[in-house]
């Protein structure tokens, strides 16, 4: 069968040809030939032509379910929505690179087509990222016909009538907004990058932070964008109970962002005073190498085995580790040779100055990133010395946490006051009444619920950031200080919701017989059923006072990944949520017929008492093993077993004496020294109710996470729009 013209493809090809054309009249042009200046133009638009027609054509092929596609078949299904159709674009590896060439030549557009400043130089760096992404995808392509990657299977021409679909964690309407606005923040980072790099060729040092800056504040902010809303889908979807687990993944994403938040506060330094030329130089460098650096842990299969949300190993980890290379040795060259032309203003060394705190703070936000790099990168690190690769704990990121988050919250609360007041009014009454304020606020805020000193601390440092921020809204009632003092106090509300949702829960698991209520710190929660169907839920009644609610939360097997895909329910209210996690759920039928028993224990079952004593295996003159439990049943010696032979597994049942019942061996696990039985439950036996394990948590004012991002995101957005006004 003919399978025509894969226009997909082709498109990749000629805009990796057109691309590198461009880039190569780019460089011409930066370099004083100024003929290439229109062909150089042209040629970056075919390639963008190229990239949009590409995507056009997947979303064309998702929307349309046309399975001849590999990329189509394992991210989309006839059952899915159309927005999960197009939410399948970015769902896997080579749809998310293809998703962040968008945005990317999209830039690339906007600084070549900008009127003011030359721009060759930078535009040739954002090419140089256009031309790696476009070999990343013709090496994995989202245009792959599946025969081609099933030929034992699949004759040309000829796909399957459905797609494996989407993996139930990505059902979700935030997997419509997240993952685009994270890449909007990973691509837009390379604009700084460019900008730092021109910087170094023309040896020009301070007019680049003027011109980077409208960027930095958008990617930064997008990526803290993309970082919250991921924070807030695990929290509401996966079942943690939070919101933040320490993945490698989630850590990639954090670790630039922190670097471009040390970048902003530099920038402010340098705009006002003209000092931190070399600092802000490599944090503009770093910022999109980590982005990189961060692509290729996730994306290569290096961390496959110790990430949630990493992906399998691939054909690009080398490319990839190739391209980051290229990238830092070449910046770092670039910087070691212009070092000793770098100069700025000197920095004002008094210890109480407000600059004084913000370089402190871009110190200990830059080593606190090294640090999580290093945790994240451990798997590889540890590969190098060990046999087998080992990862660190939440504990290792939690306990480098506390200390480093409290010292940014001090320097932070100490640079806004010193901003305002000065070195003369840091003691004065007005902040010493603010300081008493939060101390008591804080103290009456974690009163009865912890004994942490961290809590306290955070929570007074915090409140005092709030109040600060507040006292200087209302006597300068400026426009101009708004964007700034909305996102401190964003700052201090977020982690005062740290503080409560963290130090304060509590959590207990319980065992829920249907039909019968139990009281969990005041809400009823009584199991009614499992709703069998193709996405089966569990059910249940949630009394609270007076009022009560029947609610469904999703509890199935799913073909794709072979696990139980489960969702929590999450009863919000103003001073706590609660937060209702299934953990598994056993029907009555199979609690009375199934038992995983390991060797050495008893456990009973259907009212018969069963030993494991250990396992016994006999090999048959043909060659063929059988492997036999020996049980002991109610204290009388039985042995059922398991006969392997080439075409079938043949299970030898031992019936229990003096009963209708019989016991079968069903699976064995050597490593554990476990196996599954099966007990027939006999005709006179009462089948049980079903139950189910549950994990309620109380997390108490967790709303304030929210606010204080969304107060974050508003003051980031502000500082954003005014300084493109400005331009």
């Amino acid at each position: 069968m003919e399978t025509g013209v894969n226009w997909g493809a082709l498109c990749i090809i000629v805009s990796l040809i057109f691309s590198l054309a461009a880039l190569a009249s780019t460089v011409l042009l930066a370099a004083g030939r100024e003929q290439f200046a229109v062909p150089s133009r042209y040629l970056s638009v075919t390639a963008s032509a190229g990239i949009f027609l590409a995507a056009a054509l997947l979303f064309f092929y998702l929307i349309s379910s046309d399975f001849r596609f590999l990329y189509v078949y394992g991210n989309s299904s006839h059952d899915l929505s159309l927005a999960y159709r197009i939410a399948a674009f970015w769902a896997g590896k080579e749809g998310s690179f293809l998703l962040w060439l968008m945005f990317l030549n999209g830039f690339v557009y906007i600084v070549t087509h900008r009127k003011t400043g030359d721009t060759a130089i930078i535009t040739s760096v954002l090419l140089l990222t256009q031309v790696c992404i476009l070999v990343l995808l013709i090496i994995e392509s989202p245009f792959k016909y599946i025969w081609s990657a099933y030929p034992e299977s699949i004759n040309p021409g000829q796909y399957p009538a459905d797609g494996a679909g989407l993996n139930p964690l990505l059902k979700d309407p935030w997997m419509v907004i997240h993952p685009p606005v994270l890449f909007l923040g990973y691509a837009s980072a390379s604009v700084p990058f460019a900008y730092a790099i021109a910087a170094l060729v023309k040896k020009e040092y301070r007019s680049w932070i003027d011109e980077a800056y409208p960027w930095l504040l958008f990617s930064m902010l997008t990526l803290g964008i993309g970082i919250f809303l991921g924070g807030y889908w695990a929290y509401s979807v996966l079942g943690w109970g939070g919101y933040w687990g320490w993945d490698p993944v989630e850590n990639s994403s954090l670790i630039p962002w922190l670097v471009a938040i040390a970048l902003v506060h530099g920038c402010i330094v340098q705009r006002r005073q003209g000092s931190l030329a070399r600092t802000n130089l490599v944090l503009g460098l770093l910022y999109f190498i980590t982005v990189f650096y961060s692509t290729w842990l996730t994306r290569s299969g290096v961390l496959s085995d110790f990430s949630v949300h990493s992906f399998a190993a691939s054909d690009i980890a080398t490319y990839l580790l190739a391209f980051f290379l290229i990238f830092t040795a070449g910046s770092a060259a670039l910087f070691i040779t212009r070092f000793s032309s770098i100069s700025g203003t000197l920095l004002n060394t008094a210890l109480f100055d407000w600059k004084t705190m913000t370089v402190y703070g871009i110190m200990v936000l830059s080593i606190y990133s090294l640090i999580i790099l290093v945790g994240t990168s451990m798997p590889l690190l540890s590969g190098l010395f060990m046999a087998h690769p080992s990862n660190v704990t939440e504990a290792f990121y939690n306990n480098f946490s506390k200390p480093f988050g409290l010292l940014i919250l001090l320097l932070m609360t100490l640079g806004t006051t010193l901003a305002v007041t000065g070195k003369k009014q840091l003691t004065g009454k007005e902040n010493i009444a603010a300081g008493a304020l939060s101390a008591a606020l804080g103290i009456a805020l974690n009163a009865g619920f912890t004994t942490s000193p961290f809590a306290f601390l955070f929570s007074i440092l915090a409140l005092f950031l709030v109040l600060r921020a507040l006292i200087d809204l209302w006597k300068t009632r400026s426009l101009a200080l708004l964007p700034s003092r909305l996102t401190h106090i964003g700052v201090g509300i977020l982690v005062i919701g740290f503080i409560t949702s963290g130090f304060h829960t509590t959590a207990a698991q319980k065992k829920l017989v249907q039909g019968k209520e139990e009281i969990i710190d005041s809400t009823g929660i009584t199991f009614t059923g499992f709703n069998e169907a193709k996405d089966s839920s569990l059910r249940f009644t949630i009394r609270n006072g007076s009022s009560s609610r029947v609610v469904e939360t999703a509890y199935y097997f799913d073909e794709k990944t072979q696990s139980i895909y489960k969702e929590p329910y999450i009863m919000s209210g103003l001073f706590h949520d609660v937060y209702i996690a299934p953990e598994s759920y056993e029907s009555g039928g199979e609690a009375l017929t199934t038992l995983v028993i390991q060797k050495g224990e008893e456990k009973e079952i259907g009212g018969i008492t069963v030993r494991f004593i250990g396992f016994r295996t006999e090999h048959m003159t043909s060659g063929e093993p059988t492997t036999y439990a020996d049980l002991t049943v109610n204290g009388i010696r039985l042995s059922p077993g398991m006969k392997f032979t080439q075409a079938d597994v043949f299970y030898l049942d031992s019936t229990i004496p003096g009963t209708d019942r019989s016991v079968s061996l069903k699976n064995i696990d050597a490593t554990s020294k476990k196996i599954l039985l099966h007990v027939t439950p006999g005709k006179a036996l009462a089948i049980p109710p079903d139950t189910v394990f549950i994990t309620v948590t109380n997390k108490r004012l967790i709303w304030l996470v929210w606010l204080g991002t969304i107060l974050i995101a508003m003051g980031g957005g502000y500082t954003f729009g005014r300084s493109v006004r400005s331009r």
